[in-house]
């Protein structure tokens, strides 16, 4: 009995053996075959290591040993800068290292104020000029064309400061060039002209708190923000870029022509070439080479003559009208006797995850340095706010040495993590508990990287709330959101600084609070002679601070006479009188005020107006002026198709860098792939894109299209060695009992 029981024990126990080493040897077959099959059959635009036989920038996938050729984009950009106004030429090079045919995707910011009004395609030595359409019917024929096998660029705003350039149908090892052309303005500010040419994109977060933003804005409208992955583009981590060279690089080139003897011209950020070629008159490009994408590129130059009237008209015919732009900054001497009137601050600081790094010690010190300048006959109080929000004190109070003390050990201990939901903070610090209080100035100054894709309900808090408060916005970082921090100031009344490093703070924190320890100048008008305006933007003309001038555009219908500017501080009258005929005549002023009238038109819908009456306004405007907008896209399309119709058209979707300074880590998981999404919102990394099939091949966390595989081939590897172990162990047991 005892020997038929060990006989029994030890045919199980072998039993089992057999049917672990069977299993095992299922599995290396289907492992093997299905890597057969596979090895010579790479997924469609994706390549193995053993493919490449040239230097490549590679992106990895979910499948092990497979990888995706990233489109390599060289940026050239031409600046011709005449008196203030700015044409620049933006040229893209598209580059496709694979043997697919490509269609490449890069988003890409543009100064807020800009018009972009052409487009044009380079294949070999054609050039193929764009023509603007309505934003769908421009869709709709790029993507006829794509099917096609056409070349095609296709060129689409998102945000008036970030646009998406889409070219489909790029050959296998092929460049296809890509030309666009935008107008702007630069800045002046206390006698210093400014140019920024954004190269970064902050990455947006998108808030999730739909019931409180209804609630905190009294909206009726949706909260969420529908296009989110659109302005969510791949990000490329610090590690995943090459060692050697750059994969987005960027050159600037400058031409200025001032109009007046030039003093000092410097980049604040870069180090810069400049080559006086003539009185008033200087070229200027990167001194270093090739930069890369990840910090905006900012160029300043002054008067020699700093105490000279920083006063200019410029004019230009296009299509049968003449077109007006007036920069005018008042004397430096504005209200400088005037008594300081007391104020009630409230300082919002942003200590989101996006602000990590320096971004945060610059907005810690700009903090602290405006506390310290606070009067004892000043109010103010403190909020701080990441996707939670904390008031050091329950309402403004008294600016004594008790309370200060108490903000500034509030202030030195903040860090930065978690989201950036901005308006529960924003609500909080408009709500006026003393609007009958005539005796202060009441100001919000707004410390942020303004990392947000909500825009449009903030715009509208500050429109709903802003009462007599007004709203002075501080971007923070290498690439803040311009758009924002522009918009928002213009709609609170107040002016936009921006601090690109921590040695800035000062400085910029200087001019900003001599700006608002100074008077305002409100009622500000500008008087044309009888007959000779037919339309003036923006209007009406906003507050006017110390130091900040004023720019306003207009159609003239007799541009004749002389232009009056006036308005009102401290009880006295303040003018300036301009010769309408004495205008220096200018190129882009037409496009500048088609774009300052689609800014005024998308305004008013925080007025009042419908947006059945803002959407025919702003897309009557495009069209007119020939401007890409929310509502018109620019569209160039080579005739002659390219691709083969059996071949596979791959789409992808270039990353863009991490702003410099920027902690990637403090606002994303740990997942340490070479490219993330640039979303802040976990839910979009691996949603489906809009109209996807779902049996489609599925999205991995870096927003790129990846095969799924075929056989848990993993799986039956190991079950097989689990199954073997267990029958060892089981005959190795019963062969001791045989020995006792």
């Amino acid at each position: 009995m005892t020997s038929h029981a060990r006989n029994a024990a030890g045919g199980q126990a072998w039993f089992g053996l057999i049917i672990a080493v069977a299993t095992f040897a299922a599995s290396l077959f289907l492992w093997s075959d299905a890597l057969a099959d596979e090895a010579p059959a790479t997924p469609e635009g994706m390549v193995r290591l053993s493919e490449i036989n040239e230097g490549a920038l590679l992106l990895k996938t979910m499948e092990h040993g497979v990888y995706v050729p990233a489109p390599m984009i060289a940026t050239d950009i031409e600046l011709d800068i005449s008196g203030p106004v700015v044409r620049a030429i933006v040229t893209q090079r598209f580059e496709n290292p694979s043997d697919a045919w490509v269609e490449g995707t890069y988003l890409f910011p543009m100064p807020e104020d800009s018009g972009v009004d052409r487009l044009r395609m380079q294949i070999g030595d054609r050039f193929i000029e764009g023509e603007i359409h309505e934003r769908q019917q421009a869709r709709q024929i790029y993507e006829r064309a794509r099917e096609a096998g056409q070349r095609a660029s296709l060129v689409e705003q998102e945000r008036p400061n970030m646009f998406t350039t889409s070219v489909a149908n790029i050959g296998p090892g092929e460049t296809i060039i890509v030309q666009i052309e935008y107008q702007d303005i630069a800045r002046l500010n206390d006698g210093q002209f400014e140019v920024r040419v954004p190269l970064a994109i902050t990455p947006r977060y998108i808030p999730q708190d739909v019931g409180y933003l209804l609630a905190a804005t009294g909206s009726t409208r949706g909260s969420t923000v529908p296009d989110a992955q659109r302005i969510t583009p791949p990000l490329m981590l610090p590690e995943g870029e090459p060692e050697e060279g750059l994969r987005l690089p960027v050159t600037i080139r400058a031409s200025l022509d001032a109009s007046f003897e030039l003093g000092e011209i410097a980049s604040q950020y870069h180090a810069t070439l400049v080559r006086h070629t003539a009185p008033g008159e200087a070229s200027i490009e990167l001194a270093n080479g090739p930069i890369p994408a990840n910090r905006d590129f900012v160029l300043t130059w002054q008067p020699a003559d700093r105490t000279q009237a920083s006063a200019a008209l410029f004019t230009e015919e296009w299509n049968g009208q003449t077109y007006l732009l007036a920069q005018i900054l008042p004397p430096a001497e504005l209200g400088a006797d005037t008594p300081r009137r007391p104020r009630e601050t409230i300082f919002v600081i942003d200590n989101s995850g996006s602000m990590a790094g320096t971004s945060m010690q610059q907005a810690r010190e700009a903090l602290i340095f405006a506390l310290e300048r606070l009067e004892p006959t000043d109010r103010f109080n403190v909020i701080r706010f990441d996707n939670t929000m904390e008031q050091v004190f329950p309402d403004a109070v008294d600016a004594n040495e008790t309370n200060v003390a108490a903000a500034l050990a509030f202030a030195r201990g903040l860090d930065a993590e978690g989201g950036t939901d901005m308006l529960p903070a924003l609500v909080a610090a408009l709500r006026d508990k003393s609007a009958d209080d005539t005796t202060r100035v009441r100001q919000v100054v707004f410390l942020t990287d303004g990392a947000i894709g909500n825009e449009a309900q903030l715009f509208e808090a500050i429109h709903l709330g802003i009462g007599r408060s007004r709203l002075f916005p501080v971007g923070i970082g290498s690439a803040p959101n311009t758009y924002f921090m522009s918009r928002a100031a213009r709609i609170g009344r107040g002016t936009f600084t921006h601090i690109g490093q921590v040695s800035d703070v000062a400085e910029e924190m200087e001019q900003l609070f001599t700006a608002l320890e100074r008077p305002v100048m409100t009622n500000l008008d500008a008087i044309f002679p009888q007959g000779a305006i037919s339309e003036i933007w923006p209007a009406p003309l906003p507050d006017l601070y110390y130091g900040e001038p004023v720019v306003m555009t207009a159609r003239l219908d007799n541009p004749q006479g002389v232009m009056i500017l006036e308005g009102q501080t401290a009880g006295a009258t303040w003018r300036e009188q301009l010769s309408l005929s004495e205008a220096t005549q200018s190129s882009g002023i037409a496009t500048l005020f088609g774009r300052n009238r689609i800014r005024g038109i998308e305004e008013t819908r925080f007025q009042g107006a419908s947006m059945e009456q803002v959407d025919q306004g702003v897309l009557q405007t495009a069209l007119d002026f020939h401007l890409v907008s929310r509502l018109t896209s620019m569209i160039a399309v080579d005739a002659t198709p390219a691709r083969p119709t059996d071949e596979t058209l791959v789409a992808r979707q270039t990353p863009n860098m991490i702003p410099d300074g920027w902690d990637f880590e403090a606002v994303m998981d740990d997942r340490m792939v070479p490219v993330q999404h640039a979303s802040l919102d976990p839910a979009l990394i691996s949603q489906l894109r809009p109209g996807q099939d779902p049996d489609a091949p599925r999205l991995d966390e870096n927003g790129l299209p990846l095969p799924a595989t075929a056989t848990p081939r993993e799986l039956l590897t190991w079950l097989g060695a689990l199954l073997m172990l267990l029958g060892l162990i089981w005959l190795m047991t019963h062969q001791e009992r045989r020995l006792w």
